[in-house]
């Protein structure tokens, strides 16, 4: 297996090379755990429905993917997402394939963009602020045909911890009318002080996004740590146990009543946004039974 450093670097790498989009949303071929973000990156995928702003900036907007045309029905609407670190070299495109997959199944998909560690102007909390904003615009798409009453926030990685944030916020989010909700976490870093204190890229990252290190900013790394205990909507954990880029401590120590947990065997990082993966079809049984007692 190559080195963080290096697998990190192929990330980047591989961002302009990303795959074009096809008009069908074709099921992805089976593929062993573990994939490479390239693989990942490489995927074919059906171009989005909808683009739609959520605030002024650029880096504001969701991307809609609606169900396609004889999938079944009656499906929560998914927010997803994405990782890459909170920086700015890793964008939305890197989880088209996820979405174009879960379009596939029936799931109507609100890909959520947001400003990152970089040109963006993002870093804690623009980033988070963001991912308030787009979950607030849901209301407004059910002018699509959206079930906007039924979410699943899914995030991956460093959106996972975005996740793992709004599902702690749900209260404070939606004070009236509020959508039944539950969260699911890819992979999702959970104690931010914790992950800024560790070695790899991404975590050395951390204090790029944080304005700092734990030790003096301590502040907001209170403010940016999910808290289970907050939790009040159903909230899931998926792992996988051969993950190299997020400590498998982030989910051991994540607890809380509203919390499940479940380890995917062979999985490493990046099977959560591959379709092709075991992981994936883990995911799609917690997306249609959320919460499910542990495993």
């Amino acid at each position: 297996m190559k080195s963080l450093p290096l697998l990190l670097a192929g990330w980047l790498v591989a961002l302009p090379s990303m795959a074009e989009p096809e008009p069908s949303g074709a099921p992805y071929m089976p593929v062993s755990a573990a994939p490479a973000y390239t693989d990942a990156a490489a995927l074919t995928y059906r171009a989005y429905d909808q683009k739609i702003p959520y605030g002024e900036d650029p880096h504001q907007f969701g991307l809609l993917w609606l169900p396609e045309p004889g999938a079944s029905a009656d499906k929560p609407t998914v927010v997803l997402v994405h990782g890459g670190c909170w920086l700015e070299a890793y964008d939305i495109s890197h989880t088209y394939a996820l979405a174009t997959a879960l379009a596939h199944e029936g799931f109507p998909v609100w890909n959520l963009e947001y400003r990152r560690t970089g040109a963006s102007g993002g870093s804690w909390p623009a980033s988070y602020t963001d991912i308030r904003a787009g979950l607030q615009k849901i209301p407004a798409l059910a002018q699509f045909g959206l079930d906007t009453d039924r979410l699943v926030i899914v995030g991956h990685s460093a959106g996972g911890h975005l996740a793992m944030l709004a599902a702690a916020d749900w209260p404070n989010l939606f004070p009236q009318q509020r959508p039944s909700a539950s969260a699911i976490g890819l992979a999702a870093i959970t104690d931010i002080a914790g992950y800024a204190r560790g070695e790899n890229s991404c975590q050395r990252a951390t204090a790029q996004f944080m304005g700092g290190m734990p030790a003096i900013r301590q502040d907001a790394y209170a403010a940016a740590t999910p808290r289970a205990s907050d939790i009040t909507i159903p909230v899931t954990l998926l792992h996988g146990d051969q993950d190299p880029i997020v400590p498998i401590g982030q989910f051991e120590q994540f607890e809380g009543p509203m919390v499940r947990k479940s380890l995917e065997p062979g999985a490493a990082h990046f099977d959560w946004i591959h379709p092709g993966t075991p992981a994936f079809r883990t995911l799609l049984e917690h997306l249609t039974t959320p919460n499910r007692e542990e495993t």
